[in-house]
């Protein structure tokens, strides 16, 4: 028997989201599951090609989505994704930060612009757009935000298993810590503030790497296996949702079991 209650719990129709990062990976499962759980989503990616191929997946099937051209590290242009949002559907429920990139090396080998790159996009993208939203969340006082970490590079001292990448690490814990102070700022309004830590994860992101590293993490997982991005698209459709009301400022680690912490 259905209960009501529980129904409403995790109906998230008509709602209006924005994905960073939504061309491809992790992004594009979430996404597709918003847009499947009655979502209006905007896809927001400097890969406008790739943002509209997820918008006319999600429209193939009767869903509404609309593609935005967007650099996350350059405020007139989150400005714009914001305004293009409001045009087109009035408001802002959900935005769920996962625009990001990889660190390129070990820090003694680490160029000035590269790392201006990595914290410009992994770090600064998500305080843009976070800063772009709240005011209209803040005037509905309602809102959900979710940030994309990581559960290995903002917990161990490299992202793999061949070392390095300190200024990725230091960007995913970075947004740990701006998640929490977010959620301290923003809960008074009805603002939940969350960040989701994948694991190694079968993304487009990682190819590069991944066929040297794929049989070390199958035997370091305890699950036994890489993420998939719908293991991760599942974790961030909670979080949207008001089951999930009560929980705010907090980073879940969806890693299987390659780093457990309280």
């Amino acid at each position: 028997m259905k209960s009501g209650r529980v129904s409403q719990l995790f109906d998230i129709t008509g709602k209006v989201a924005i994905v960073t990062g939504g061309a491809s990976g992790i992004g594009r499962a979430i996404a597709l599951d918003l847009a499947e759980s009655g979502a209006n989503v905007v896809i927001a990616d400097k890969a406008l090609d790739g943002a509209e191929e997820v918008a006319r997946e999600i429209q193939s099937t009767g869903g509404r989505a609309v593609a935005v051209k967007t650099d996350v590290t350059v405020r007139k242009e989150v400005e714009q994704m914001v305004q293009r949002t409001i045009e087109e559907s009035g408001r802002i429920d959900i935005l769920i930060n996962d625009a990001g990139i990889l660190g390129t090396s070990a820090i003694m080998d680490m160029k000035e612009d590269d790392l201006d790159s990595t914290l410009d996009v992994n770090l600064k993208g998500v305080v843009l757009c976070s800063q772009a939203v709240a005011p209209l969340m803040i005037e509905q006082k309602s809102g959900k935000i979710v940030n994309i970490g990581s559960s290995i590079s903002s917990r161990a001292s490299a992202c793999n298993m061949s070392g390095g990448v300190a200024d990725y690490c230091a960007s995913k814990a970075a947004v740990q810590a701006f998640t929490r102070s977010l959620a301290m700022e923003l809960g008074p309004h009805g603002i939940n503030v969350n960040a989701v830590a994948p694991g190694p994860t079968n993304t487009p992101m990682h190819k590069g790497y991944f066929e040297a590293v794929i049989a070390y993490y199958h035997g370091s997982v305890p699950l036994g296996r890489l993420a998939e991005p719908e293991d991760i698209s599942g974790v961030v459709l909670f979080l949207v949702t008001d089951a999930a009301r009560y929980i705010t400022g907090q980073t879940i680690h969806v890693n299987g079991g390659l780093i457990m912490v309280d």
